[in-house]
């Protein structure tokens, strides 16, 4: 069998056990896991309860056993992959479902090692009451039978048979007797319920107990899990990322149909729109930090942009004053996959494209894999330097959160003829092209349009 086919059957497998979390085996329906954690995080007041949360366990485990052996399946077919960027892209959604799995089964646990915690305090306190109470219960009972012993001068049964003087003593002892049990039956009757309610309640305490050791010793399995399904996949991206470069140069570089993404892009009428000159960049994103840089990813491959890694809806702030030349947001914050190219260009996801002047020099960048949520501009808007225009996300062809920066030198074009040739193209590399490092403007000689390193701008 070949690696495409031993791929494709590993995909199919992980696919099945995927489904197969949502098919209950048990006489219970289990599927709305975070009602029955929170149930059985409390001490159950019958059998029938304690049973169902046995089960709803037995359910945990296998939920948890199916996983681990999704995860070693994607990890074997890692292990089997060669230069296919299809079949890295397929194993990529593999690993976000995994990773939404796992981490869904952890934040369970997390909340229900809490639910327990506290409710084992509640039920140390109510044990404590109950136990008083039964004593309480058993001191009365005791001491009216003593009183009626006093009174009566009977020594219950042995007094009755042995002790009877003639028949009118014996029927004044029986009476006696009677009295007693009439009196204090409905209180032993509800001594013994007392009783039989604090034995279920230390059993209870009991489960308890276990129940948090199990759950944070498969709590602490399932983090080392997760540290080791991230590092695989950061593998995989390495690879993904060293191999994509002809793929994404071939789709960036086709003819884009115009008429698809003409209410998105700035229209030749806005070309007398002044632009005010700044001294200097600022900073797009507070916080985060550099993931990629310009030219290379860490593992290889050429990667035309800055990555800056921060969480979903991290502000993203105009770099100075400027022009919008392209703004659409199609796809949801976080749809991102490796192989996804939803967005233009293909694989942006939701993306941006501006023009500002620094030191009167015109410039062009983009922004990309944004969130779908407050995007707060659109084509032929003007903004200022520090104004939000969007916030970050995992949109399109991408491997987590973050933002892709791109920096175009224009030179001393003019803001209508930069207008003028994006609104007939929508060429976001004005001309630079997407397969190499020869029209950085290092390389070009300051020859314009070139590429500029966002790095030299701000980091």
């Amino acid at each position: 069998m070949n690696t495409f086919k031993k791929t494709s059957a590993a995909i199919l497998a992980l696919s099945l056990s995927l489904y197969s979390f949502s098919t209950p085996l048990f006489a219970q329906d289990y599927s709305n896991t975070e009602e029955w954690y929170t149930t059985c995080s409390k001490p159950q007041t019958s059998q029938e309860g304690v049973k169902a949360c046995q089960g709803f366990q037995e359910y945990q485990n296998k939920r948890k056993e199916e996983l681990a052996q999704s995860i070693q399946s994607f990890n074997e077919s890692i292990q089997t992959l060669e230069n296919d960027t299809n079949q890295v892209a397929a194993l990529a959604q593999e690993q976000k479902a995994l990773a939404e799995q796992l981490n869904t089964q952890i934040a369970e646990k997390e909340a229900a090692i809490q639910q327990i915690e506290a409710n084992i305090q509640t039920l140390q306190q109510e044990i404590e009451a109950k136990q008083a109470e039964i004593e309480a219960w058993d001191a009365q009972i005791k001491e009216r039978m003593r009183f009626e012993q006093a009174n009566l001068g009977t020594n219950m049964i042995i007094d009755l048979v042995m002790g009877s003087k003639n028949l009118n003593d014996m029927l004044r002892r029986i009476s006696g007797i009677e009295r007693i049990t009439e009196d204090d039956q409905d209180q032993i009757e509800r001594l013994n319920e007392l009783k039989a309610e604090l034995e279920l309640q230390k059993s209870e305490m009991d489960r308890l107990k276990q129940e948090q050791e199990s759950q944070k010793t498969q709590l602490e399995e399932q983090r080392a899990q997760a540290q080791a399904l991230e590092e695989s996949y950061n593998k995989m991206v390495e690879q993904y990322q060293a191999q994509i470069l002809e793929l994404q140069a071939k789709k960036r570089e086709a003819q884009i149909d115009m008429d698809s993404i003409r209410n998105f892009t700035i229209s030749t009428a806005m070309g007398n729109v002044m632009i005010a000159s700044v001294p200097g960049f600022s900073a797009p994103i507070a916080g985060g930090g550099k993931t990629a840089g310009t030219w290379a990813y860490p593992g290889g491959g050429l990667h035309l942009g800055l990555d800056w890694g921060v969480p979903i809806g991290t502000p993203v702030y105009a770099p100075a004053d400027g022009l919008i030349l392209y703004a659409n947001n199609p796809v949801p914050s976080n749809s991102g996959y490796l192989g996804n190219w939803s967005g233009y260009p293909y694989g942006g996801g939701n993306t941006i494209e501006m023009l500002c002047n620094v030191n009167g020099t015109l410039y062009a960048i983009s922004f990309a894999h944004l969130a779908q949520e407050n995007f707060m501009v659109s084509a032929g808007q003007s903004v200022a330097q520090g104004q939000q225009i969007a916030a970050t996300g995992n949109s399109g062809n991408t491997s987590g959160p973050h933002c892709h920066i791109e920096i175009y030198n224009l030179g001393q074009m003019s803001v209508e003829e930069a207008v003028s040739r994006f609104s007939k193209n929508a060429d976001f590399a004005w001309g630079t092209g997407w397969s190499g490092t020869g029209t950085s403007c290092d390389a070009t000689g300051g020859r314009t349009p070139c590429r500029e390193r966002p790095e030299k701008f701000f980091s």
